[in-house]
């Protein structure tokens, strides 16, 4: 029997973990054993942060369920560390209500607490769910079974050196394609306003980010109307730039 962890950063008892977890043992019945370690309230956009400056509260929620009073990847962290046997084939981060596209995934707690399973060498998924436009509403049925599908796909590889980032938009048209990443600028909205106390506050939302997606990026497919699954491999480095500052920092250093 496979092991599956899954975690998020909506809380526990969001609707897309709840209908994630109800699906995979409805469906799969005995064929995996999943645990779930997750934050006890919603943690959006905390992205890697880790909580090293107070301790850490742990509540068991039910059989193999438990909630954890920090961020994602504090969850992935204990759960791997001090909740299971023994660590799981696969992790799953979702479903996200709401988008995790382009650089989205530098600021998300979803695709950072799969990433956090990558850096323990474990294949790690994270799922995302778009709204519809007109109504807001989500569709946690049709995000349910493209995500089982998806891990009966990605499960028997193994892939330990990426990160898989799943999105699915409302009205989906079932065809699933391989994408890269799209641009997202943003400008954030900042509103400033007078507290009860007469104290100058400040909210930061998102904006409207500026997009740009070519064919084959993840922006394009979801306009589309097709699913998206990113393959993100965190290298940062920039090889060009490197030895173009390589020349110009050895040209200057044999002037002096």
């Amino acid at each position: 029997m496979k092991t599956l962890l899954l975690t998020n950063d909506d809380g526990i008892l969001s609707t897309g973990l709840r209908h994630l977890k109800d699906f995979l043992f409805s469906k799969y019945n005995n064929r995996y054993e999943i645990y779930v370690v997750a934050p006890d309230r919603e943690r959006s956009g905390v992205s890697m942060s880790i909580t090293i400056n107070q301790p850490l509260r742990m509540n068991q929620m039910g059989e193999k369920e438990f909630a954890v009073d920090g961020t994602p990847v504090d969850c992935i962290n204990i759960a791997l560390q001090k909740i299971m046997p023994q660590w799981p084939d696969f992790i799953i981060s979702g479903m996200n209500e709401g988008e995790n596209l382009c650089e989205d995934v530098f600021f998300s707690g979803t695709v950072a607490a799969a990433y956090t399973g990558h850096l323990y060498g474990l294949p790690s998924l994270a799922v995302s769910l778009i709204q519809d436009k007109k109504t807001g509403e989500f569709d946690f049925n049709t995000g349910t079974r493209i995500t089982g599908r998806v891990l009966d796909k990605l499960l028997p590889l193994k892939n330990t050196a990426v990160v898989y980032n799943l999105n699915i938009p409302y009205h989906s048209s079932g065809k699933l394609i391989i994408t890269s990443l799209g641009l997202k600028r943003y400008k954030p909205t900042i509103v400033e306003k007078i507290d009860p106390r007469r104290r100058k506050y400040f909210w930061i939302g998102t904006g409207e980010p500026q997009n740009t997606g070519e064919p084959g990026t993840d922006l394009q497919t979801i306009a589309n109307g097709d699913i998206s699954l990113s393959v993100l491999k965190y290298d940062l480095n920039e090889p060009g730039e490197m030895n173009q500052l390589i020349a110009v920092f050895n040209d200057s250093e044999s002037k002096n």
